[in-house]
């Protein structure tokens, strides 16, 4: 409800304005009448009648439509954008993480804002009125509580309106969705340098001396060929064992990097020949033939299987498993569900849930892992495509 303030500030203005109004309409038909050279007007007695009746007329029209956009203008003076909430979300959305508290606080008029995640302060805005109320209002993301907004009202003993708490928590989603968002960037992030370091150092310490040991050992080779025969035969073996070696480790990276059974099979023949131990069956539906996905959009389908396989046989007890991809031009989703004992009541994501989590927000893809209709789980995960 409206304060009494803020009814006092929309007469206030209200009333000035038609009174302009009016007479710029009074004003406007007396300069057409006057143009008429058979009726000059020389004062203003001989303003006509009918003038006015007009300009009464043309006044009460725009009275409804005037005195809504002055309430607008003085609720948003008072209040901020609270009435137009797809604005306000739009504008937020757009905003990042460190200045979003910043964004909030102006678009509601707020004094302080706060947003708090994994037990520290994140970003705050502006200071609290000393006697002010304070609103907490969870951000939560996918089922995952992610921190608190905290905000306070706008004046001393004052609280923050139903319609003020409604639209929070409508904003809370959004700013949900980009602390999830800077969270998985710097996972993201993390996660991409710890690989490319374990990369390096597996080629640094594993593959480069095995490839400098292989270099001397020919030589010796080469020295030894002619003049002894039996020791060149016995290190050529040795040779031939540390090159199976060094190509078993450089099949491993490429297969980290990229699993060579996309290049060699295809995405669906790659899934039917996933390994998932333990017994586990499964079937394999997909659209004939299949279109040509984004590379790196087949290796998250591929790793997200390979995981939800994996967590469907060894944690599930699962025996059969129906691996479902579907195409349309908007995107292509993959669902894989299990028969399995389904998600506990007091489930908590491990590491492999959030590796499917990172996988699907790296590409900007959703995913939802949830129970299955006949019991099981059932893990889904959709990615937009570029031509959509």
């Amino acid at each position: 409800m409206r304060s009494d303030a803020a009814n006092r500030r929309l007469y206030q203005l209200l009333l000035p304005f038609l009174l302009i109004w009016y007479a710029l309409v009074v004003t406007g038909l007396v300069a057409a009448v006057s143009t008429f050279p058979h009726r000059p007007i020389g004062s203003l007695d001989e303003i006509p009648w009918w003038s006015h009746a007009i300009a009464f007329a043309v006044v009460a029209a725009t009275w409804a439509p005037v005195s809504a956009w002055l309430d607008r203008g003085v609720h948003q003076l008072a209040f901020g954008q609270r009435d137009n909430a797809y604005e306000v979300a739009g504008h937020v959305s757009r905003q990042l993480l460190p200045s979003v508290a910043a964004a909030l606080a102006g678009t509601m008029a707020l004094p302080y804002v706060e947003i708090e995640s994994d037990g520290r302060v994140v970003t705050s805005y502006g200071k609290v009125p000393q006697g002010a109320s304070m609103v907490e209002i969870a951000l939560t993301y996918q089922d995952e509580r992610l921190g608190t907004l905290r905000v306070s009202a706008r004046r001393r003993r004052d609280r923050l309106s139903a319609a003020d708490v409604r639209l929070l928590e409508d904003l809370g989603r959004q700013v949900a969705m980009t602390l999830y968002a800077a969270r998985s960037r710097e996972r993201l992030v993390a996660a991409r340098e710890e690989e490319r370091l374990r990369i390096r150092r597996d080629l640094h310490d594993g593959l480069g001396p095995t490839l400098a040991s292989l270099g001397l050992r020919l030589g010796v080779l080469q020295r030894t060929v002619r003049t002894d025969p039996a020791a060149a035969a016995d290190l050529a073996g040795e040779l031939r064992t540390d090159v199976r070696q060094a190509t078993a480790d450089i099949r491993r990276l490429v297969y980290e990097l990229r699993p060579p059974l996309l290049d060699e099979f295809g995405l669906v023949d790659a899934l039917r020949n996933l390994r998932s131990g333990d017994g586990l069956s499964r079937t394999v539906s997909a659209p004939e033939p299949m279109p040509v996905l984004p590379a790196a959009v087949e290796v998250a389908l591929y790793r997200i299987a390979a995981e939800a396989l994996h967590n469907a046989a060894r944690h599930a007890s699962a025996t059969t498993c129906a691996v479902d991809v579907a195409v349309s031009p908007a995107g292509v989703t993959l669902t894989v569900t299990d028969d399995g004992r389904g998600l506990p009541a007091d489930y908590l994501a491990g590491v492999g849930h959030r590796s499917m989590r990172e996988r699907s927000s790296e590409l900007g893809g959703t995913l939802a892992i949830d129970g299955a209709a006949g019991g099981g789980t059932r893990v889904a995960v959709t990615f937009a495509l570029e031509n959509s």
